[in-house]
This record gives structure tokens, C-alpha cells and sequence, in this order.
């Protein structure tokens, strides 16, 4: 029996309410530079997945990329001293029973993510998600600004070099970004775009094969 291979984003697709974590460790950063700074959760929403740079840059853009990246540095800081992820992030709903499903069928489950490996790894183990999944594929796009960078073509190059000499029944790409599509796309994958809490009225620019607000309804490929 050939597998099925289900390509996986993560933030805002398999846990949800770490944005709001992502706002807080912001704003705290800003605090600790004394500056009258703060982002709202909408903007916030609005750039998530992107990286810690370019919040600070948003909120602060007549700022140099030195001082950016040192605001950078020191989120990351706040996160390992305070613990603020742990606080809000949870599991998206029926996230373990999709992926469980998927394994006990014997078929294959990674993740393609814009987040450093152990950063990654550190995020599904507290969602305890970690051990539905066979493979990680993090680009770490974090250390510039994400407007010099074009995320979906790493994203695509990144699935090509992964599937060099691997076959599969078919290809399953789940996301709740364009970016996440269009790298589906560009490997002939079959993609679903994910509507959450908070992308539910994005419009997109490209049409995936499926628009699901249920993760369970991923199930029918199987």
C-alpha cells in the first residue's frame, strides 16, 4: 500500500491562542526598551507567521534593523524567562484525533514551518501533538525581515527536496496561509486552507481545492 503524505503548517493550523502570546511578548519587549510602543491583537493577527522583526518593525518602524534585531534577542529572552506561550497555547480543536487517525492508518504526517527545528519541536511537544509526526521541515525564516524574503518559494523548495526519491498515493497540504497553497501547489498537492478564528474573513488570492473550518474533514483522503 503506497502512503499518503500530509503536510502540516502549525501555527494557526494545529494550535490556536499562541498569537495571543506573540502580542504580549511584544509589547513587554517594548517595555523593557522604554518605548511608548504597543501592537494591537489585529495587527498581530495580521502578521503572524511572520517574523519576530517584522512586529517590532510594524510598530516601530522609524527603528534601524540593528535595534529590531536586538528586540528580537530579547523576546526570545522573555519567552524563556516568563513562560508566556505556555500560558496561552493550546492543541487547535480535534488537531490529536485528525493526526491520530492519520497514523494509526499507517500513512505520514510532517510539518513544513517557518520556525526554527527546536523552537518547533518545543511547540508540539506543549500542544503534545509531537508524537503524531514523522518528519520536521523548519526553514527558521525569524533572523530578517520577512519582506526579503520569498517564504513561498522556500516553503516549495524545501517539500521538492523532501520528496526527491520518496512516492506516495498522493499529496495533502494544509495551511492557513497563501503561502502554505501555493507551496501545495507547486508540488501538485492537494491543498485545504484552514479558516480559524482569526483568518475567517481573509481573501485569498489563489483558490485552493478546499476551504474547511473542521480539521476533522482532512479525514476524507484517507
Amino acid at each position: 500500500m503506497k502512503k499518503i503524505l500530509f503536510i502540516w503548517d502549525f501555527h494557526g493550523t494545529l494550535e490556536k491562542d499562541n498569537v495571543k502570546a506573540v502580542q504580549e511578548i511584544v509589547n513587554k519587549t517594548f517595555k523593557t526598551f522604554g518605548k511608548a510602543r504597543e501592537i494591537s491583537l489585529e495587527k498581530t493577527i495580521e502578521l503572524y507567521g511572520l517574523s519576530w522583526i517584522d512586529y517590532f518593525r510594524s510598530a516601530y518602524p522609524e527603528g534601524t534593523l540593528e535595534q529590531w534585531i536586538q528586540m528580537k534577542d530579547k523576546a526570545i529572552a522573555i519567552q524563556k524567562q516568563e513562560g508566556i506561550v505556555q500560558k496561552y497555547i493550546k492543541p487547535m480543536n480535534f488537531a490529536a484525533k485528525v493526526l491520530g487517525t492519520i497514523k494509526v492508518k499507517r500513512h505520514i504526517n510532517i510539518i513544513l514551518s517557518n520556525t526554527a527545528p527546536d523552537s518547533l519541536r518545543f511547540f508540539t511537544k506543549l500542544v503534545e501533538l509531537d508524537v503524531f509526526f514523522d518528519d520536521y521541515l523548519s526553514l527558521d525564516a525569524h533572523d530578517s525581515p520577512r519582506i526579503d524574503t520569498d517564504i513561498q518559494k522556500m516553503k516549495a523548495n524545501s517539500l521538492k527536496e523532501y520528496l526527491k526519491d520518496k512516492s506516495f498515493s498522493k499529496l495533502i497540504k494544509i495551511g492557513d496561509r497563501e503561502s502554505d497553497i501555493e507551496a501545495g501547489q507547486a508540488v501538485g498537492a492537494i491543498t485545504y486552507f484552514f479558516r480559524n478564528e482569526f483568518n475567517k474573513n481573509f481573501k485569498l488570492n489563489i483558490k485552493p481545492d478546499y476551504e474547511i473550518t473542521d480539521l476533522r474533514d482532512i479525514l476524507r483522503e484517507l
